[in-house]
């Protein structure tokens, strides 16, 4: 009987050991559910761009969130509670859930404020960023890290400031709290990840010194391969861009040498092709380029070369059939260069070019031939001239860099007969240019003549604002416009009027040809008087054919133009 009685004993002792056991578990198994939960909703957040969190993340932040409070009913003595509520406020948070959130900091201040103040406090301050109190926030933060608190939560703080004043657009005061951070974090890797975005920021911001500070610490802190090399090449980048050319020469050299940076050769070798040009030697610049497409086809680099190429090519050598031959490669070499628009864009401009010049060239043949050509004739073959010859300098000037050749087109536009609706845009750009050469007092002349005919174009307004030494008495179309809007507001009628004395009196300048569109737009969708539409459609068309305007004009002109025809045939 005595052995039967102790079996019984050790039998309820061994039975409420189970069950504990049991219940440890369960509550065990439930919190490292809702932890890993977690853990994996956080590791797709911080790769998620632009705080954009996808489905599946807020998902699993609910479900840590379920299973913490089923820990916090179900289980109310256990050691993991603490942690639970800091699941839950986590979660409400990045699901933006500000209220629960605060809900849930409510209920755990109300259990462990002495024990855990600190965290409660921060996530208390973030709540107030995310409900649009930034500064209350950062003080809070701020009030936070001068507490006697761990370094762990003191580089969390540091971090979250920082966010604040990035979400501001306030980079400098982000990059100091990142530094902080970054120097009181001691894991290596978080090191490396802080330092890098510091070094990424401040080198988009210009800031090449701390910037060049960074990628250092990046070098010493990284035990990732890629990174360590992109850092090497940053930097040489850097001594590039603050003229450090020695140093950037004798960098890339070194590397050029070590197999741990053959991933990025052509890239080291493209900076040296860069230092070579930023130091005028051109051979061994073409060289280096022609090396990179050779030694490395089909990369992001050997297309750059290619391009830069093709900009050698046309703007020193002015050779355009190889110019279009190196701006073609571009694509073929790397399908998602970033330098593939800027190529199609150069190849169609040197076909515009050609088109221009062998349509001029052809021109003065027949012009040459033919001595006997009628006024009106000729009238109409000086517009199309004039338009050839402003198309070749404009070319030259603004996109091939040659100024001195556009200044022979433009002064043959100038000196061309019936040129008016081009007159005051070649008298303009002859000035920009001459002003460039430093060549004032013509350029002085020029402006003045441009006043003096075209008072009411857009150039003769440029010119008053810009340069105070000319008479600001006149009154251009700019000005009539101006005087026009405001008045439509209280008299139509006589804003018509003055909409009609721009176009009247100018058919070269922005202001007329916004003027004309006013009053085609009005008079077919307000007034509903198709025949004064079409005229002024018709006008735009005539002196502004190359304007978004007139394409709009053209299809709205069609349409009108059939409408008449239809009602005309129904009255007859």
């Amino acid at each position: 009987m005595v052995y039967f009685r102790l079996n019984i004993k050790y039998l309820t002792i061994s039975i409420i050991l189970l069950s504990g056991c049991a219940n440890f578990s369960a509550y065990f198994n439930t919190f490292y559910n809702a932890k890993e939960h977690f853990d994996q909703a956080e590791s797709i957040r911080k790769k998620s761009e632009n705080n954009n969190i996808s489905k599946t993340a807020l998902d699993l932040y609910q479900s840590s969130i379920e299973k913490s409070k089923y820990i916090l009913t179900e289980y109310p003595d256990v050691r993991f509670r603490k942690d639970a509520y800091l699941l839950i406020i986590k979660s409400h948070f990045y699901r933006n859930e500000l209220t629960k959130t605060n809900q849930a900091i409510t209920a755990m201040k109300s259990e462990f404020e002495d024990e855990s103040f600190s965290e409660i406090a921060y996530w208390s301050a973030l709540v107030k960023w995310k409900e649009g109190r930034a500064q209350p926030a950062i003080n809070s933060l701020i009030d936070l890290s001068e507490d006697n608190i761990d370094i762990s939560l003191q580089s969390k703080i540091y971090l979250s400031i920082a966010e604040i004043y990035f979400e501001q657009s306030l980079n400098e005061k982000s990059m100091d709290y990142l530094e902080l951070a970054a120097e009181k974090i001691k894991e290596r890797s978080e090191k490396d990840q802080i330092y890098f975005r510091i070094a990424e920021l401040s080198f988009k911001q210009n800031d090449y010194p701390r910037s060049l500070f960074a990628y250092k610490e990046v070098i010493k802190n990284t035990q990732i391969k890629s990174r360590m090399q992109l850092s090497n090449l940053k930097i040489v980048q850097i001594y590039r861009l603050q003229n450090k050319y020695d140093l950037a020469s004798s960098l890339i050299k070194n590397m050029l040498v070590d197999e741990n940076y053959q991933g990025i050769y052509a890239a080291l070798e493209l900076e040296l092709a860069k230092l070579y040009q930023i130091q005028n030697k051109d051979d061994e610049y073409i060289s280096r380029l022609n090396g990179i497409v050779k030694d490395y086809p089909r990369t992001k680099e050997s297309a750059e070369a290619s391009f830069l190429l093709g900009e050698s090519t046309l703007i020193k050598s002015r050779e355009f059939d190889e110019a279009l031959r190196y701006y073609a490669m571009v694509r073929s070499e790397f399908r998602s260069s970033l330098f593939n628009k800027s190529a199609q864009l150069r190849i169609k401009e040197i076909n515009a070019f050609s088109k221009l010049k062998n349509d001029y060239d052809t021109w003065i043949k027949d012009a040459s031939l033919d001595t006997a050509i009628n006024i009106k004739k000729e009238s109409f073959s000086n517009k199309a001239t004039a338009k050839m010859l402003y198309g070749i300098a404009e070319l030259e000037a603004l996109h091939f860099s040659s100024m001195d050749s556009a200044l022979i087109y433009i002064d043959k536009l100038i000196a061309l007969k019936n040129n008016n609706h081009l007159l005051a845009k070649a008298l303009y750009m002859k000035s920009v240019i001459l002003d460039e050469f430093q060549q004032s007092e013509e350029s002085k002349m020029l402006k003045n003549r441009l006043i003096l005919e075209f008072p009411q174009s857009d150039y003769a307004f440029a010119i008053l604002n810009s340069d105070s030494s000319f008479s600001n008495d006149i009154k251009t179309s700019n000005d009539v416009l101006i005087e026009a809007e405001q008045k439509w507001k209280v008299d139509p009628v006589l804003a018509i009027d003055i909409y009609k004395s721009i176009v009247n009196s100018d058919s070269t300048s922005e202001s007329g040809l916004r003027a004309a569109y006013f009053l085609a737009y009005n008079y077919d969708y307000n007034f509903i008087r198709p025949d004064s539409a079409k005229r002024f459609y018709q006008w735009i068309i005539k002196h502004y054919e190359v304007s978004d305007q007139a394409k709009s004009s053209k299809a709205r002109l069609a349409l009108i133009s059939n409408i008449l025809t239809k009602n005309s045939k129904v009255k007859n």
